[in-house]
């Protein structure tokens, strides 16, 4: 175990033993388990070198000295024995398991013949370096540049600097030199000059020693200026200002002459400082902006000839910071005129000066990206203030600076040198042209623009195989996206609705598909998470589009009706969009070697249960009302949808199994709808419980005996998932079967008979067709055996309701309601006694067949079923024997167990435990 993790191992144990202890022997149990801690430690660190000594191989405990090449051979014969000491193997060396040396070369302690290598083997147990942190790599960089090259010089000019401006802030403040103001401050301009002049000599012999000296005198002879300056009638700003500009002027030729960009960016911080330094607070905006525009030129020049991007970042930082500072203070409407021209020169500017250092950089195809990109987000902002937020403007604005950087773009497509930065401009180009359409359009319609060019973009990368173009292109979808959903998506819909956003759903959600159809026919199949996504943000603005369009019909047709009435209409024109939709799908799907439309139907078609069930429960005879005329709409839809899905199974089987779930459900509300409106004599109960679901009895038996039938036109593509379709069906009519237990089941106007009422009937057809489903299992297989169970545990459900439902129909059902309070019959001894002898009958039954069959399962249910009625005789019967009914109940299962003794007395024997079904 490494010592650190044995380190917390111990900490750990004494903590946990000095928990575990008492408060007494709190202290030995830490001691304890800091102890036992270590042991472990220790145990663990034997047991890792004992496996490692073990694995090594057999040769490395003995190694011999291979044969040199010139070494006298050794004897041979029987003379020669080896000593007592070569015989003795070495002990093996207590060390870790490291890589072997390589089997070529062989050393041989104390000689080495001619071409063997004895490299010095590494520590064993040496880690690797570590890597420095990011604290410690900045501290290296600082360390380097302050510390390198001619570091006296360096050193003292810093400190000189800080010693000068203390001399001239002691000397202002206290009068120490009796010496004018003025000769002081010619006396350290003196000394500047002379710092200056004497580096200008050391340059040609130690250049960087004189570099250092002419930086030194400049930056002496800006401050002097700029000192001499602030006290009152000694420099006036004219001079002030000419001298700095002489300065400045100096600095660059100097600089140029002998490649030193530092001298360079000192004149121009002395030129950038001298309007902030040298301004009375009364000056022109006019004037600094045209001090800077001279600056900014320099740099330009200075681009044009050396790639020194330290002053165009320098003159970027001075020229948008100090023009953001005085324009927060000082700008005004009427000052807009004055101000434009220099903001719109400043950026095309330092627009040009990136295309000058990708020219002219070290590097072949560097790109300046802080001046790239930051100007822009720099200058458009500060345009923005100027406007003052007026739209149209703005939006020229932002067109304006897209087509700069689309011609920066263009002018750069031939250039290898501009390649980088040519993509950077054209993305730039793209994102303001972009911006500009939410400034001159509303958003509906700037979604769409921005989505339209999102299909343009992504068809332009796939074109010239570019990724960027294609990544934009998905991203402005996104855009588009949440432009339109910022565009209050509430205010579309209800009378007051005024821009309806129809055309624009419709644009978008084509946009979406053809980015989608673009990226799978790129990558040939249809399985990219990209593509899924804009398909699922096509069928969004889709469905949008569809309710757009059934609330606008419903607005325009039945203004006048009720609000159900509304939402009914709603209900049918979404009937009929479905089918629109599904024929559009088709459609695509048979021009276009592409399987997303079929989503479109796989989706939609399912959301017609609930559009249906909505119909139904505000619109009663809604069968007679428009959503019954576009039912056979729909249906000819779902028949055009279902063969192009053919190459979809999985969209092919929700499509068509919702789809037939739908027609279902529609004739079923119908034929329920039609029940109810019977008068004067309505029927009883059972049938309008029984009836309802005959559509879906019919159509699982049609799949379970002629499934060619029931699924076409996809016959062959349907079988894959015909068994779900019976499952889901059989479920389904299990649940009916199962709520439909506790009703009275009226048969009116019909006399009501035992298991030849509609209720019962339909009980009956239940437990035969899971009987029906049973013989086509698998014998013997696990789903058949929880069948059988299912079957017997539903026959004694259904027998016993039978018997409580004949009993209650019989006696008195005038004198007490049964509407699911069957359980109360349960008190009544006749109802008991129906129970009893249904029971024995059942058992009686199971026993005689499992006897004659020689089915032990089915002879002992028989068996059990049987002691489940004499437990019901002494538990419950007993108390009725007093009455009629309870005597029946004992003499009726008597009866019962004496012909069960003479037809099965004994179980079956040597038979095996088969649970075939009779």
């Amino acid at each position: 175990m490494p010592f650190p993790l044995a380190m917390v191992a111990a900490i750990v144990a004494a903590i946990a033993g000095a928990f575990l202890a008492t408060e007494s022997r709190a202290l030995f149990g830490a001691i304890a388990g800091a102890t036992l801690a270590a042991l472990f430690a220790s145990q663990r660190r034997l047991a890792q070198r004992l496996a490692a000594l073990e694995a090594r191989p057999a040769s490395s405990a003995a190694p011999r000295a291979a044969p040199v090449a010139g070494a006298d051979p050794a004897p041979a014969g029987p003379t020669a024995s080896p000593s007592p000491a070569a015989a003795t193997p070495p002990p093996l060396p207590d060390l870790p398991p490291a890589a072997s040396a390589p089997a070529s070369r062989t050393a041989v302690p104390g000689r080495a013949g001619p071409g063997v290598a004895q490299p010095s083997p590494a520590p064993a147990g040496a880690a690797p370096a570590a890597a420095p942190s990011p604290l410690e790599t900045a501290l290296g960089v600082l360390r380097r540049f302050l510390f390198e090259g001619n570091v006296p010089v360096k050193l003292g000019l810093v400190v000189s600097l800080f010693g000068i401006g203390a001399l001239l802030r002691y000397a202002a403040s206290t009068g120490w030199l009796e010496v004018p103001v003025a000769l002081r401050y010619a006396g350290v301009a003196a000394a500047g000059l002379a710092l200056l002049g004497y580096g200008l000599r050391q340059a040609g012999h130690r250049p960087a020693f004189g570099l250092s000296l002419q930086g030194g005198g400049i930056a002496v002879l800006l401050l002097t200026v700029f000192a001499a300056f602030r006290v009152p009638g000694l420099l006036p700003a004219p001079v002030a200002f000419t001298l700095v500009v002489v300065l400045v002027a100096g600095a660059a030729v100097l600089a140029l002459r002998q490649n030193a960009v530092w001298l360079a960016a000192i004149g121009l911080l002395g030129g950038y400082l001298a309007p902030v330094l040298l301004s009375t607070g009364g000056g022109s905006h006019v004037a600094l902006f045209s001090w800077y525009a001279v600056l900014n030129l320099a740099v330009f020049g200075l681009a044009w000839v050396r790639p020194w991007r330290a002053l165009n970042l320098l003159g970027f930082a001075f020229t948008f910071g100090i023009g953001a500072a005085w324009g927060a203070r000082h700008f005004r409407p009427e000052l807009f005129a004055s101000t434009e021209p220099f903001l719109v020169g400043f950026f095309l500017l330092y627009v040009a000066i990136p295309v000058l250092y990708a020219l002219r950089g070290r590097e072949p195809g560097k790109v300046d990206a802080t001046l790239l990109f930051g100007t822009p987000l720099l200058a458009f902002p500060m345009q923005v203030a100027l406007l003052e937020g007026e739209r149209l403007p703005l939006a020229f604005s932002a067109l304006g600076v897209g087509l700069v950087y689309a011609a920066v773009a263009w002018l750069a497509r031939r250039r290898p040198a501009l390649r980088v930065l040519g993509q950077g401009a054209a993305a730039l180009g793209l994102a303001f042209a972009t911006l500009a359409v939410p400034l001159a359009l509303s958003a509906q319609w700037t979604a769409v623009t921005w989505a339209l060019q999102g299909v343009a973009l992504l068809w332009l990368g796939q074109v010239q195989q570019r990724r960027w173009p294609r990544v934009g292109g998905v991203l402005l979808q996104g855009l588009a996206g949440l432009a339109f959903l910022a565009s209050d998506p509430w205010s579309w819909f209800g009378p007051g609705g005024d821009a309806r956003p129809s055309l624009p759903l419709a644009l978008l959600a084509l946009a979406a598909a053809a980015c989608a159809r673009l990226l799978d026919r790129q990558r040939g199949s249809s399985r990219g998470l990209t593509g899924g996504l804009l398909t699922a943000a096509a069928l969004g603005w889709w469905a949008l589009l569809g309710i757009d369009l059934t609330d606008l019909g419903v607005e325009h047709g039945m203004a006048t009706g009720t609000w159900e009435e509304r939402l009914a209409g709603m209900a049918a024109l979404w009937l009929g969009f479905i089918a629109a939709s599904s024929a559009l799908a088709a459609l695509a799907l048979r021009r276009l070697p592409w399987q997303r439309p079929a989503w479109w139907p796989a989706l939609f078609v399912p959301t017609a249960l609930p559009a249906l069930g909505l119909a139904f429960s505000l619109q009663p005879g809604w069968w007679r009302s428009p959503v019954g005329l576009v039912l056979p709409v729909f249906a000819s839809g779902l028949l055009l949808a279902l063969p192009a899905l053919r190459q979809t199974p999985r969209r092919l089987a929700l499509t068509h199994l919702a789809g037939l779930a739908a027609l279902v459900l529609a004739l079923g509300l119908a034929i329920r709808e039609g029940l109810q409106a019977l008068n004067p004599e309505p029927l009883g109960e059972g049938w309008h419980w029984v009836l309802p679901w005959l559509p879906l009895v019919a159509l699982t038996a049609l799949l379970a005996t002629h499934p060619a039938r029931a699924t076409w036109p996809v016959a062959e593509a349907a079988a894959r998932y015909r068994p779900l379709a019976l499952w889901l069906a059989g479920l389904l009519l299990g649940a009916v079967w199962w709520a439909t237990q506790g009703l009275a089941g009226s048969a009116a106007p019909l006399p009501w008979l035992p298991l030849l009422n509609p209720l019962e009937l339909f009980h009956l057809a239940g437990l035969l067709g899971l009987l029906a489903a049973l013989r086509r299992a698998r014998p013997g297989s696990p789903p058949r055996q929880a069948g059988i169970l299912l079957l017997g545990g539903a026959a004694l459900v259904f027998l016993s309701m039978a018997a409580l439902r004949g009993t209650w129909h019989a006696l008195s059902p005038e004198a007490m309601p049964w509407a699911y309070h069957w359980p109360s019959v349960l008190r009544w001894p006749q109802a008991q006694t129906a129970l009893s002898v249904v029971w024995s009958l059942a058992g009686v039954t199971c026993w005689v067949l499992g006897s004659r069959r020689g089915s032990r399962p089915l002879w002992t249910a028989g068996a059990l079923l049987l002691g489940l009625v004499l437990l019901k005789l002494v538990a419950i019967d007993r108390q009725h024997l007093g009455d009629l009914m309870g005597i029946v109940s004992f003499l009726a299962v008597g009866g019962l167990l004496v012909l069960v003794g003479r037809l099965a007395p004994r179980p079956p024997r040597h038979a095996p435990p088969s649970t075939d079904l009779p």
